[in-house]
């Protein structure tokens, strides 16, 4: 059952990077200004109640998932801004992998660190292997005139981006290992509706409960896009927490992240009649080679 669990994982955060994506291209209001907060909000808002409601409303969280919980919420509110901030500034794809890199990296350091797992010689070729491929994927996005043309605020947002993507990844982990599948539902529901009441707050102090609001008038292909994305993801985050407590988090990051680029690049071939370079089909081919490697 478990490599059927990691299939899934990676065919619902596929469609939920395809579906965030319709979504942006299809976000209606003139001002596109609250695109990423009003997705946030819906995206933690949808995933924390669904997460309550299918509980039973049952929720009793420990102490310590509380707080793992809100540390949590406040990654995931810190990956949204960067994001906006790193994609304003600079290449996209080095963005993409800096964040890639970073959930895999980050969860890999504090295993072998804090919680005494390890990975095999192979399953550690594997995963160098995987990131070598992510750099190869989106070398065309990552010319040296490129990096040196961007200013030094793009390098400090794309670090913050690796780190949150990171300790999300990471924190996610120490709780399920601490914890327990028990705490799960709770973790989820703290850490998604923590971070949209976090993107809800901000707003209305930054430009008014108003214009917040506005941003909602999104338009019907939209609200369909984002409503298929939040369900996926919803499966995802719940999968997620039970698959962490079957296999170590940095084979099951790095099989999950390598297999969403793969599909990725693909779907974008059938979905928006994207060609693929020679330097996507290489890096497919090295990511491929990883998750056959890893799996051994």
């Amino acid at each position: 059952m478990l490599p059927l669990f990691v299939l899934c994982l990676v065919l619902f955060y596929t469609f939920q990077s395809l579906f965030t994506r319709l979504y942006n291209i299809n976000y209606a209001p003139a001002d596109k200004s609250m695109t990423t907060s009003v997705f946030a909000i819906c995206f933690g808002g949808f995933i924390g109640l669904s997460t309550l409601i299918a509980n039973g409303f049952s929720f009793t969280p420990a102490w310590q998932t509380v707080l793992w919980g809100v540390a949590n919420a406040f990654m995931l509110w810190l990956y949204n801004v960067s994001m906006i901030k790193a994609g304003d500034r600079g290449s996209y794809a080095f963005m993409m992998v800096t964040a890639v890199v970073g959930a895999i990296v980050v969860p890999l350091v504090v295993d072998a660190l804090f919680m005494g797992e390890t990975v095999t010689a192979l399953q550690g070729a594997a995963i160098a292997l995987m990131l070598c491929s992510f750099v190869v994927m989106n070398a065309r996005g990552m010319s040296l005139e490129t990096l040196r043309g961007a200013s030094g605020g793009y390098y400090m947002w794309c670090g913050l981006l690796f780190m949150a993507n990171g300790l999300y990844a990471t924190i996610m982990n120490v709780q399920q290992g601490t914890m327990g599948s028990e705490q799960s539902p709770e973790m989820i529901v703290i850490t998604y509706l923590g971070m949209a009441l976090i993107v809800i707050a901000i707003e209305c102090f930054r430009g008014g409960a108003k214009k917040l609001a506005a941003g909602f008038a999104m338009g019907k292909k939209s609200a369909l896009f984002v409503l298929g994305c939040v369900i996926v993801a919803t499966l995802a985050s719940n999968l997620l927490l039970y698959t962490l407590s079957l296999m170590n988090a940095s084979i099951l990051y790095t099989i999950e992240n390598g297999g969403v680029l793969v599909l990725s690049a693909i779907f974008s071939c059938i979905f928006f009649r994207e060609k693929l370079h020679w330097e996507q089909m290489v890096g497919i081919g090295m990511a491929v080679a990883s998750i056959v490697m890893i799996s051994l």
